[in-house]
């Protein structure tokens, strides 16, 4: 029995591989055929062939499958990628590439990866903060919400760039729902909350790798320290009034003299 080889090296990247909705992707496909020519490339979303290039039926080698929300650039795909344009929700999921070489005998070779369809939220993160000014020994109690997104955002509170509160990772589930995000925080500040004096509070809001916003508030505090005052106006008023008194002297003492 004569060794059979196997197609080497098959690797699928999808670019990007989180995707906003209505957006493109380019998904390429990189293999070894070992010196043996290529048969065909077959794309597949789950189980379902969309798209298939197929060298030795020129001019027709390329061959597109009808898929729900999958539009296939035909003049930007061929041996190696499959531009995808126009990308909605139902597209999260497994994308397969199967290599074929046409050897004797026909060998195999295949890659998954996944993609995320979303979508970003309209506004940023907003905080909301209640009993300020704030000192050792006070509940610090505040809350940051999120415009809705596809999945909802993941979002966490540093307070002086410290995590003091995070929103609980998504399940599956989620990842196909559309909601706000919500994260509140209460905490009882000490000495090391402070840095000198200072409270300044982030909330982070993070989709994948493809949406990082944060906003940031500067508490009040008893702490903060209060700005030396600037003395120059003050001994310029002094140095005026002494001027005018000794003015006034002079006047007077001169009428005086006169009188006299």
């Amino acid at each position: 029995v004569s060794d059979v080889i196997s197609v080497k090296n098959v690797l699928l990247t999808i670019e990007p591989r989180v995707v906003q909705k209505g957006t493109s992707s380019t998904l390429r496909c990189s293999f070894d055929l070992q010196d043996e020519s290529l048969y065909s490339v077959k794309w597949y979303r789950g189980r379902h062939e969309f798209y298939r290039f197929t060298p030795s039926e020129q001019p027709n080698s390329k061959k597109i499958f009808k898929f729900k929300g999958i539009n296939v650039d035909r003049e930007a795909s061929n041996s190696t990628q499959v531009v995808l344009r126009d990308i909605d929700f139902n597209l999260s999921g497994n994308f397969m590439c199967e290599v074929t070489t046409d050897a004797t005998h026909l060998t195999t070779g295949a890659d998954t990866k996944a993609m995320l369809v979303v979508e970003l939220p309209e506004y940023p993160p907003t905080i909301s903060v209640t009993g300020e000014p704030l000192d050792y020994g006070d509940i610090l109690r505040a809350n940051c919400s999120c415009s809705p997104s596809r999945p909802k955002t993941s979002l966490t509170f540093f307070l002086n760039n410290y995590t003091v509160a995070h929103t609980e990772p998504l399940s599956p589930h989620q990842y196909q729902e559309s909601a706000w995000s919500d994260l509140s925080l209460e905490i009882r500040l000490y000495e090391e909350h402070f840095n000198d004096g200072r409270l300044i509070l982030r909330c982070v809001a993070d989709i994948e790798e493809i949406y990082h916003v944060e906003a940031v508030l500067k508490l009040g505090s008893v702490r903060d320290p209060v700005p030396e005052r600037v003395s120059a106006y003050n001994r310029s008023v002094s140095t005026a009034s002494l001027q005018l008194l000794f003015l006034n002297m002079f006047v007077f003492v001169n009428i005086l003299l006169v009188l006299s």
